[in-house]
């Protein structure tokens, strides 16, 4: 018959050694919940729909070097033939010049509102996007409502660029009504179309703004992006550097990705500390497993002589290995209860570095789960030793 209070009695025995192993085991337990909740939600965003083909679009981040190309009339001869270059590339189906890519952190973007009800309807943060005709075409969106104007419109400092809104921004800005016609600070509504995932934001609204008009001020860069066959993304990519070179040798080519990429890259930060915390985790798995095998190998050398009274009273090997795991086992539950309330505190310690949602509780219940396996394991050898102990080594010290 096991005894728990026996078994803490014989834990209080080893205060220290005990006391470090319940800390090692309460770390342990935070660090895999936390990275695992972090891991889970990063692959549940890249999960989410962005309204983009991705592995099929690229986008070609660049800029000229030479300061009379960064400006108009060079600069829009400059797209013209790149463009034209780039559409004679086999398999690359659309392009389209634009200032800043999809799927990205940060960048261009600013408020729209209906003029008529500005208070209202003033919408914050908007990504912006300055384009030629054939960007809808390159990210294949449908158009809802009116007309996408062909021609590409000049700054002239009048503010009536038409504009082309997203689905979920029309609707946010123009409730009840069709949006096509009315005007915003920026200009007349000319078209809706479906909605994509522009800039990374908190409630991941799909707010976008798009005019047909050149881009100003490229002294920071500015983009191609371009539809290709499906399975060509890469053949393209290695030929677009070269291609573009041969237009005009003075460009800078910072990166060429796929919007899968670009997605990927959006996530980079949950990327780095989820694997951060995965390591870390692995680690301290590690060591709490090294730790419980060494605490138990010390502890059944330590009892050999209970163990052999214990034994020539008549208790069982499988009862001496019972007892032995049992020790592990609440010590892992007793690291468990601290355990919960460190992965509660780096819980909050994360919120407030990156977005991270509240611990559920399942999740360090599992974490405990894995522990025990771990421990289990890891303290399974000592304590067959400790069975294999015969009645005989009571009588040695007698």
């Amino acid at each position: 018959m096991i005894s728990p209070k026996l078994i803490l009695k014989s834990m209080l025995r080893r205060k220290v050694v005990t006391s470090l192993l319940l800390v090692q085991l309460a770390l342990t337990l935070a660090l895999l919940s936390n990275s695992s909740l972090l891991a889970l939600q990063t692959w549940d965003q890249l999960r989410q729909p962005t309204g983009l083909d991705l592995d099929n679009i690229l986008y070609v981040s660049l800029k000229p070097t030479s300061k009379n190309l960064q400006e108009y009339p060079a600069f829009a001869d400059l797209l013209e033939r790149q463009l034209a270059a780039v559409r004679q590339v086999p398999a690359v189906q659309a392009v389209s010049f634009t200032n800043q890519s999809p799927l990205m952190t940060g960048g261009s973007n600013g408020n729209v509102n209906d003029e008529n009800e500005r208070e209202r309807s003033n919408t914050q943060n908007v990504p912006q996007y300055t384009v030629s005709p054939d960007f809808l075409q390159v990210l294949q969106l449908d158009v809802l409502e009116g007309e996408i104007p062909q021609n590409i419109q000049a700054w002239d400092g009048s503010g009536v660029i038409p504009v082309v809104l997203t689905k979920s921004l029309a609707e946010r800005v123009f409730p009840g009504k069709s949006a096509i016609g009315q005007l915003t600070n920026s200009g007349p509504v000319a078209a809706v179309i479906e909605d994509f995932y522009g800039q990374r934001n908190a409630e991941r609204v799909m707010y976008n703004r798009i005019q047909i008009a050149q881009i100003y001020g490229v002294a920071w860069g500015y983009g191609l992006i371009l539809r290709v066959t499906p399975g060509q993304a890469e053949q393209v990519r290695k030929q677009l550097p070269e291609v573009l070179k041969a237009v005009d040798a003075n460009i800078e080519i910072f990166s060429v990705r796929t919007l899968d990429e670009q997605l990927h890259r959006m996530f980079r930060n949950e990327f780095g500390l989820a694997t951060l915390l995965a390591v870390l985790s692995g680690l301290m798995l590690l060591v709490s497993m090294i730790s419980s095998y060494s605490n138990a190998h010390f502890n059944a050398l330590k009892r050999q002589q209970e163990i052999g009274i214990k034994r020539a009273l008549g208790a069982s090997k499988q009862g001496i290995l019972l007892e032995m795991l049992t020790e592990n086992w609440l010590s892992t539950g007793a690291g468990a209860v601290l355990g919960l309330t460190a992965a509660v505190g780096l819980n909050q310690l994360l919120a407030m570095v990156i977005s991270i949602p509240a611990l559920p509780l399942w999740l360090p219940l599992t974490a405990l789960l894995m522990l025990m396996c771990c421990v289990t394991l890891a303290t399974w050898y000592p304590a067959t030793i400790a069975t294999r102990v015969s009645p005989a080594t009571a009588t040695k010290t007698l």
